[in-house]
């Protein structure tokens, strides 16, 4: 690397990290991907069919998890941020992400029902408040194809900048956010910096009997797919009156070139439905299964079938795509509630992210305990109060 190269990536890793986007109420996200449903693009069938579903995410060499190890700088005040940071420069301490500021030794766990941490003022509130600078490093072998970065949990917001440049903003603390970080991103060594800040204008809209955590709480992760993928999907049944199901798949493409687009469902190994569609760029079109003769869902018989997508160019598989999917119908008559023709009460339970020594942090295995202790209780509903779960607690067991 000559001298001149090394001074210019020294120059990329200086921020200025002063955004007024927490406390802007012309600003709930800037750059931010629409949503989508959450799943894990595969490259082969293979790599698919060795993993298993609920840690998928680690195991598809189309996606880099980024948790773990990253370096970490606490502000009491955010009058305290330099007007540049300089990331090589700053002492910084090593935190573990996932992870809240509350059970990392940064600040005292909150407990608060109705209240507020501060005095209810709406829609002021204390905005020289503490901020947590994330810095994570690492490598890129070849920057072909296109980047997403994920974060499935950040409270409650956060400025992005990659490799000293501002990247985007969003809020929302356990929604899930994504950015195209293609643009951002070069070969060899890349720095991500997050800005988390501890309260911000939709803070106000965050009050519910729960613990109140800070920080990048969730995974956070980095897909590459090629210039032809699937971006969203939605899997939707009904039911037919002779008991057989309908299944359309109405999927959402990012796509540079005439695909062909393939939905298959799975009973176990069996291939008991297929079909194929061919897509052309802005061309919008769905798969419907009409007659599916399946097994229906339910608490004492959870039958799962796989639905497996693929997407394909000229014969070679650009993408694979697993979700498992049940086959149920409900009503509601009156005050009666029919579960597949079947009056049902429900015994629901209300469901934190809640570890007692990570707090909003949970691991695969955390959220795996609590549906067996629901089994056990005979649960049958479940509320995520106040927010989208980890996406992950709605597909294990």
């Amino acid at each position: 690397m000559t001298v001149l190269s090394s001074l210019f990536l020294r120059w990329l890793m200086i921020y200025e990290l002063k955004k007024d986007n927490y406390k802007n109420f012309n600003v709930f996200k800037d750059n931010v991907l629409e949503p989508r449903a959450y799943f894990i693009p595969f490259s082969s069938e293979k790599e698919l069919g060795e993993t298993d579903i609920r840690t998928e995410r680690y195991n598809s060499s189309m996606v880099a998890v980024l948790s773990g190890e990253w370096q970490f700088k606490y502000y009491e005040k955010c009058s305290d941020i330099p007007a540049s940071f300089d990331t090589e420069k700053e002492e910084c301490d090593t935190i573990s992400v996932p992870s809240c500021w509350q059970f990392t030794g940064y600040e005292k766990p909150y407990y608060v029902n109705t209240r507020y941490q501060f005095p209810c003022d709406p829609p002021n509130f204390p905005e020289d408040c503490p901020v947590g600078i994330y810095i994570k490093k690492f490598m890129l072998g070849e920057t072909s194809g296109k980047y997403t970065l994920t974060f499935l949990g950040v409270a409650p917001c956060f400025d992005l900048f990659i490799n000293g440049k501002y990247v985007g903003y969003s809020e929302g603390s356990h929604n899930t956010s994504e950015f195209d970080i293609t643009a951002y991103l070069a070969e060899g060594e890349n720095e991500i910096v997050a800005c988390v800040h501890k309260w911000c204008n939709g803070t106000y809209l965050e009050c519910q009997d729960m613990f109140r955590n800070n920080g990048i709480f969730r995974d956070v992760y980095i897909t590459r797919t090629g210039n032809n993928s699937i971006y969203d999907f939605e899997a939707r049944t009904s039911h037919n009156s002779d008991g057989t199901y309908m299944l359309d798949v109405i999927p959402t493409f990012k796509i540079c070139d005439e695909v062909a687009f393939t939905a298959q469902v799975f009973d176990g190994d069996k291939l008991i439905a297929e079909k194929s569609i061919n897509v052309c760029p802005g061309k919008v079109d769905k798969i419907t299964f009409d007659v599916l003769d399946v097994l229906e869902w339910s608490a004492e018989i959870p039958k799962l079938y796989s639905l497996i997508l693929k997407l394909e160019k000229d014969g070679e598989l650009c993408e694979i795509i697993r979700r498992n999917i049940g086959f149920k119908h409900i009503k509601i008559n009156k005050n009666v509630f029919y579960f597949n023709n079947k009056k049902i009460k429900l015994l629901g339970v209300n469901h934190h992210d809640t570890n007692p020594k990570t707090g909003y942090a949970m691991t695969i295995e955390d959220m795996e305990k609590d549906v067996i202790t629901f089994k056990e209780y005979n649960v049958n509903c479940v509320r995520t109060s106040h927010y989208p779960p980890d996406p992950a607690l709605l597909i294990v067991r």
